[in-house]
């Protein structure tokens, strides 16, 4: 159960329902939309994939396979963008 870490270097500030992330190294800045935003919260408070998928597909009454690609794809493009890093898992 891969859990994440915030990357400390960027500035990231909630928005009404969307969280804009500055990265200053590179002048770019990134807006997450509600549920993007969502997931993101979930990762600062070192909730793990199955725990994040579970709490999407039960608040928008979806899927769980179909909300675990989207939050798979979403925590991978986190990653490239460095947003966020895999970090320890629980115990």
């Amino acid at each position: 159960m891969p859990v994440y870490v915030i990357n400390r270097d960027f500035v990231a500030q909630k928005l009404g329902e969307d969280t804009i992330i500055f990265d200053g190294s590179k002048s770019i800045l990134y807006t997450l939309n509600e549920t993007a935003s969502y997931v993101f919260q979930k990762i600062k408070i070192k909730q793990n994939n199955e725990a994040i998928v579970k709490m999407l597909a039960e608040r928008y009454g979806m899927n769980e396979n179909k909300v675990g690609k989207d939050v798979n794809k979403l925590i991978s493009d986190l990653i490239k963008k460095r947003i966020v890093f895999p970090g320890k898992p629980k115990k």
